[in-house]
């Protein structure tokens, strides 16, 4: 990959606010491609596109189709895997993440910030409570600086993994040296912490030569 996982996550955040971080309807003059399988994710082959089609971001981390008919909106929710805007920006549906994954797809909605490369993928998610929707919440503000949550997908048991403390000393067992720094920090359990060291994880599982590719364990995990 050109550039790192972490330095994806900032490009596509930043991005991603451009579309409006108040739950207020955007139409962005680009045009969003289609992807049905994890084939045509890493092959860059789309299996259709739209122009301008009208969207509406809940958050930078929750995004919909916002076409004015709710069972046109539904279906594009739930008949593709994955939606690009332009050719950086990549959001997978829940729906897909919910029928083919067990644990924490649950909790997410929408269309989700997915990063990925050959070896590892994760999503990024923040909360909404129903007095944020109401009276808004301000990404900036101090007191929702750490509050993005990572999900990690963990494709060898189909499952979809909140990164918690317990979560991340698990993954880091198969990196002792990184399991006892992070278990040694005083402030483990704070999200800062947590984001930093599974940013190490992701970069050493990717190049660990004893992990599987992803493509190797989807097989086709297709959108039915």
């Amino acid at each position: 990959m050109k550039y790192s996982l972490r330095y994806l996550f900032i490009m596509v955040v930043v991005a991603l606010c451009s579309l409006n971080c108040n739950a207020e309807e955007t139409t962005p003059n680009d045009t969003v491609y289609f992807y049905d399988t994890w084939q045509q994710l890493f092959d860059k082959e789309p299996m259709g596109f739209s122009v301008n089609p009208p969207l509406f971001a809940l958050t930078p981390y929750e995004v919909y189709f916002d076409t004015g008919d709710y069972d046109l909106d539904e279906m594009m929710l739930r008949n593709h895997l994955a939606m690009s805007l332009g050719d950086s920006i990549m959001l997978m549906s829940s729906q897909y993440l919910k029928k083919n994954f067990k644990g924490d797809a649950k909790s997410l909605e929408g269309f989700v910030p997915v990063y990925f490369n050959e070896k590892t993928a994760f999503l990024t998610f923040q909360s909404m409570s129903l007095r944020d929707i109401l009276f808004g919440k301000s990404l900036n503000d101090e007191e929702t600086k750490y509050t993005v949550e990572f999900y990690y997908i963990d494709f060898v048991n189909r499952e979809v993994r909140r990164v918690t403390p317990s979560c991340l000393s698990e993954l880091l067992e198969d990196y002792h040296d990184l399991q006892m720094r992070y278990e040694g920090m005083k402030d483990y359990k704070k999200q800062h912490i947590i984001q930093d060291y599974f940013y190490k994880y992701v970069d050493r599982a990717s190049q660990d030569f004893m992990r599987p590719y992803i493509l190797d364990l989807v097989e086709s995990y297709p959108v039915e």
